[in-house]
């Protein structure tokens, strides 16, 4: 019995009551398109260093404010969301090329920034913009050694309906019942006793505590059951790109907890799970840089960012070489930085420092591999209905079949040269455990042994066996595309990778930054900034950027309204509970369900 006056008992009360609502936005209301300066700012000139999704976010929010906006990139605009045209790939008879990407998009339910920029694009035809070229990827899709397992992926009769397909249900039902003897139950109640814990855990707790552990620490995960590890690492390494033994506990439960509400729809903008119509140059990036180039903006491609000048404690110019390699300065009143940490730490001069010592801290932060490649298919066949995890491979592999959801296109018809009639898209989330084919790790591999290993993991069992015989076997193989993001020195047999992804460790809050800096015209923008998704994601970048267009309005003494900004949702049945347990923090106890 603990003193606090904080019993178990009022904490499962407070539990049961509840409370009226789950968090609400924040921040100021959102800029129709063509809403007038009140004030006009006098120091306009905004230099967006970087061209992905933040830059671009911070360039429409500014442009849209009257700003004067100039993007800089060095190889493309869109960052690793872009698609791209798959070089190795013929092509001909009027086609396009086959379409290349980083890795696959997917948009959950829980975004609320990038849906509303999307509505700000205009798209011809769609009364809601860019936002209406997302559709539903309504299943999940378990391939491992022995019969594939479709599930409903939201609380949906479409979704219900087309997992309970009679050739998808009943393979579904047999594959239950081979895997389920293998799962520990015992475990996985316990996860999710973990994660009650979290969801009734206050803001306090879940900064001054759970930042500071790794989710597997969290979830006692040391000397756990083998398939219980697998079932943890898999979901943090395949959904939300995370490793679970460095990964912040608060970050993967904050995630959870949205995928819950998403999937209950509370608060949602749309499916738990949402993919683009088109690729996604077609169906967004290539109409966003459209209507910001008709706002005025501009962009310099091919420039790349040398260093930071600085002059009476402010940023002077940055120092860049164009496309044809020649140097330049580009003078500004408000520079907003939007390149990756590991671009951002080499601009780190001893006079930027020493205008601003705390962005030392970026040099801190952690990241890892996480990349895709897309295998060019001569089927028609539905492999899947929506995502698949390949639950055993050694890589952590996920994919998506992408011709099923391109609405209005035929692959065959459109793209390549006309041999191609799907594509599928799989991220490699695993780049240090040896593979099946080849015994090395994916990081030890050319692109040649990627392309092949990888595909060994999708259509080859660890047993030998072919994974999905019925739908996908070598003879189905067109060709391959590996995100040009890595590149490959024959000399060294080494790998290199110009797009790493920002892994939050535990602790790493303390290292990342606000947007605004101590240098009153210098301000970031991406993933790494502090934000409430707190994820590496799309959607943290456009926080970010849209972060980084209000430090600017505030610095500029602007009186436009801000780019508007949403809370992380909590579950609105634990609010009691959440109220309950900051008296217990602020006592110095613990979660009262925090049972040893």
């Amino acid at each position: 019995m603990d003193n606090s006056g904080v019993s178990r008992r009022a904490v499962l009360r407070g539990m049961a009551m509840g409370s009226a609502a789950v968090a609400g936005t924040a921040a100021a209301g959102h800029l129709g398109l063509g809403q007038a300066w009140a004030t006009p700012p006098t120091d306009r000139r905004v230099a967006v260093l970087g061209g992905g999704i933040a830059g671009l976010t911070a360039a429409h929010e500014l442009a849209e404010r009257g700003y004067e906006v100039t993007v800089y990139e060095r190889r493309a605009l869109g960052g690793k969301a872009r698609s791209m045209d798959a070089t190795t790939m013929p092509f001909g008879g009027g086609r396009k090329p086959l379409p290349g990407e980083h890795g696959f998009r997917f948009f959950p339910g829980f975004y609320q920034a990038v849906p509303d920029t999307m509505r700000r694009i205009p798209f011809r035809g769609n009364p809601n913009g860019v936002r209406d070229n997302l559709v539903p990827a309504l299943t999940a899709t378990g391939a491992y050694n022995g019969p594939e397992i479709t599930a409903p992926f939201a609380l949906d009769f479409n979704a219900i309906g087309l997992a309970a397909h009679p050739e998808r249900l009943v393979k579904s039902l047999l594959g239950g019942l081979i895997y389920a003897p293998r799962l520990p139950y015992l475990d996985l109640l316990g996860l999710a006793q973990r994660l009650l814990v979290y969801f009734t855990s206050c803001d306090e707790r879940r900064f001054g505590q759970y930042e500071y552990q790794t989710f597997a620490h969290f979830a006692r995960a040391e000397n756990a059951h083998p398939n219980y590890l697998w079932v943890i690492s898999t979901v943090t390494r395949t959904l939300v790109a995370a490793k679970e033994n460095i990964a912040s506990a608060r970050t993967i439960c904050n995630m959870a907890e949205a995928f819950l509400l998403n999937i209950i729809n509370r608060g949602s903008q749309g499916y738990p799970d949402m993919v683009l119509n088109a690729p996604t140059n077609e169906a967004w990036i290539d109409p966003w840089v459209a209507h910001l180039r008709g706002m005025g903006v501009r962009f310099e491609m091919g420039s790349t960012l040398r260093s930071l000048t600085t002059a009476d404690g402010r940023i002077a110019s940055a120092r860049m070489t164009d496309a044809s390699g020649r140097p330049t300065e580009v003078p500004a009143d408000w520079f907003v930085l939007a390149v990756p940490p590991e671009k951002v730490v080499p601009l780190l001069a001893p006079d930027v420092l020493n205008l601003d010592p705390s962005l030392e801290r970026i040099s801190k932060l952690f990241s890892d591999w996480m990349t895709g490649i897309q295998f060019y298919l001569d089927i028609n066949e539905s492999i899947a209905p929506g995502h698949i995890g390949f639950i055993e491979s050694p890589w952590r592999l996920t994919g998506i079949q992408q011709g099923q959801f391109w609405h209005g296109r035929n692959i065959a018809r459109d793209y390549g040269d006309g041999t191609v009639r799907d594509i599928l898209s799989v991220d490699i989330s695993e780049w240090n455990t040896p593979g099946s084919l080849t015994g090395k790790t994916a990081k030890q591999c050319s692109p040649e042994e990627i392309a092949r290993e990888t595909w060994h993991q999708v259509v080859t069992t660890q047993s030998g066996r072919l994974l999905l015989p019925d739908k996908l076997t070598d003879a189905n193989l067109k060709g391959w595309f590996l995100d040009p993001g890595i590149g490959w020195n024959p000399q060294t047999r080494a790998l290199t990778n110009e797009d790493p992804l920002l892994i939050n460790t535990a602790g790493s809050w303390d290292n990342r930054p606000n947007a605004g800096t101590g240098i009153p015209n210098l301000f970031l923008a991406g993933d790494y900034c502090r934000s409430q998704i707190d994820l590496a994601t799309m959607e943290s970048a456009n926080e970010g950027g849209r972060n980084a267009a209000n430090a600017v309005l505030d610095a500029s003494g602007s009186n436009a309204s801000r780019a508007r900004l949403w809370q992380h949702s909590t579950i609105a049945e634990f609010d009691g509970a959440r109220q309950l347990d900051r008296d217990r923090w602020r006592a110095g106890l613990p979660n009262v369900l925090d049972i040893p």
